[in-house]
């Protein structure tokens, strides 16, 4: 609903503007054609609210990858370790914060290529998720909770969705490396 939402808002504000960047940039003009339009007020509104949205879609992935990702080493690897599912959690988050340093630091700083890397990244992620869910709760959980009906059919659609999605990038990526 909100990409809907402010898909029509672009539309509304900036749609055939001579000159206008195919880029994260139209976002900044969006912003101008709304602080003219409605007020000065609105404008800066609208780029909180965008900054605010990106930080919290941010955060949420970063959050919900960790958190698997330690129940699972956890739950599965560690097992039999003293240390515990939050130290686990602690060191997840911040190897993952190394890493988006990293990609900073190798030169990937444009607005447009970090987002479409973030997003190819969450629905990898959402791909690999969704099948440790499946297993973890066919095989760790006792039969009375386990996931069934159209949960389990859910979570299958969810693997064969995002798994699509990777394997489409995946190959479009590599098209665009090998020629």
């Amino acid at each position: 609903m909100t990409i809907a939402l402010m898909s029509m808002l672009a539309y509304s504000t900036v749609f055939g503007q001579p000159g206008l960047a195919n880029s994260i940039g139209f976002l900044k003009v969006e912003g101008e054609a709304l602080r003219n339009t409605v007020g000065a007020w609105f404008g800066v509104l609208f780029w909180l609210i965008g900054a605010l949205s990106l930080f919290a879609s941010a955060m949420g992935i970063v959050d919900y990858t960790s958190r698997l990702a330690s129940d699972v080493l956890k739950t599965v690897y560690l097992r039999e370790r003293a240390i515990s599912v939050n130290r686990v959690y602690f060191l997840v988050v911040w190897a993952m914060t190394l890493i988006g340093i990293c990609v900073l630091l190798a030169g990937f700083d444009q607005p447009l290529i970090l987002l479409v890397m973030s997003a190819s990244f969450a629905a990898s992620m959402m791909f690999v998720y969704s099948i440790l869910l499946i297993v973890l709760n066919r095989r760790a959980l006792p039969g009375p909770i386990k996931v069934r009906s159209y949960r389990l059919a859910a979570l299958i659609w969810s693997v064969a969705f995002f798994g699509s999605l990777t394997v489409l990038t995946l190959i479009q990526q590599a098209q665009k490396l090998l020629g």
